[in-house]
């Protein structure tokens, strides 16, 4: 059996709500899901000080291996609360790990058992459910991706006869890689470092990044900015959100100062971190000096200005004629 260090931490809950009716105006009248967490239990003792194994499900294992992992449901309610527990899909796309929603099945899924899929909990009570997950002699090579999901469902009943079905979900991501041999590289490169302020908005920081290695990543970090005008300084800056990226894909991390950088060329340097793995680049970048206002009437005074011109000139030419035809009248014949 592969050696664990029991541990404790707080995974991020997502929830979801999908209405079964139409939502109604008056309050409901019957109770609305809980506050409710899960917590790993355990990690591997080669992932010992990784962040992201104190939060997710990551290991390398070759095929044939089973391995376990426990996690602790929490009910942070008030009262008796159900739960089921089960393997969803996942897919990283344009920086987000996203976890399906309805027990959508993958390779990896299908090697998932839950040992209590189906759990009631007392209100501030716990329980460790086991994840046991098999992987075959013939699975594929690679890194997969999925989460385990505990979902709580309520059924709302309001007073004028409506009803909404709520579903709340906390999750556990997976990264599972499968292979022979030691396991793959975890490697990124910051490839470009850029400026930018827009016409309206808030200046920003944008760090071009590529996962050159062979398991996903989940990159946060910080930058700086030093020798601006008068040779000032400010930051660091944490990153907007941590990005998500798998093997080969690429994606931005993006920084906004705290308050507005003055306008000229300033050095950015940008370090980023993903479990044990860091880097680190530095650049030269510009903010460009807010537009100034356009001088003259804006096109649309314009284009009022012409119709009413047009205007004047055709009640005057309408004017002159009527005038001529009058005097037309009274000439003797």
């Amino acid at each position: 059996m592969r050696r664990l260090l029991s541990m404790i931490m707080l995974a991020l809950a997502a929830g979801t709500l999908t209405p079964a009716a139409s939502a109604a105006v008056k309050p409901p009248i019957s109770p609305s899901p809980q506050r409710f967490g899960v917590r790993l239990a355990d990690v591997p003792v080669s992932e010992t000080g990784n962040p992201r194994a104190l939060r997710y499900i990551i290991d390398y294992v070759p095929s044939g291996t089973v391995i376990h992992r426990r996690i602790l449901v929490v009910n942070q309610g008030t009262r008796n609360a159900p739960f089921t527990v089960y393997p969803d899909a996942a897919l990283i796309s344009h920086g987000l790990f996203t976890g399906d929603a309805g027990a959508t099945p993958n390779e990896l899924t299908s090697w998932i058992s839950v040992q209590h899929p189906a759990l009631t909990l007392r209100p501030n009570a716990s329980v460790m459910d086991m994840i046991t997950i098999r992987v075959p002699r013939e699975a594929t090579r690679g890194e997969h991706y999925g989460v385990i999901w505990v979902q709580q469902v309520a059924h709302v009943h309001a007073a004028n006869g409506f009803g909404i079905t709520e579903v709340g979900r906390v999750g556990v991501r997976i990264y599972l890689a499968v292979g022979r041999g030691g396991a793959p590289p975890t490697t990124f490169a910051i490839t470009s470092i850029t400026g930018h302020r827009p016409a309206s908005g808030q200046s920003f920081i944008l760090a071009r990044v590529d996962n050159t290695g062979g398991r996903a990543v989940d990159l946060s970090g910080t930058a700086s900015l030093t020798g601006g005008p008068g040779n000032i300084g400010a930051g660091p800056f944490p990153a907007q959100q941590v990005i998500t990226l798998a093997p080969g894909q690429s994606g931005n991390v993006t920084f906004v100062p705290g308050k507005r950088p003055a306008a000229g060329r300033w050095t950015a340097k940008v370090a980023l971190v993903s479990g044990f793995t860091t880097s680190t680049a530095a650049a030269a970048i510009e903010f460009a000096a807010a537009a100034a206002p356009r001088a003259g009437l804006p096109v649309m005074l314009w284009l009022a200005a012409i119709v009413l011109a047009a205007a004047l000139v055709l009640a005057a030419v309408a004017v002159a004629v009527a005038r001529h035809a009058q005097r037309a009248r009274r000439a003797p014949a």
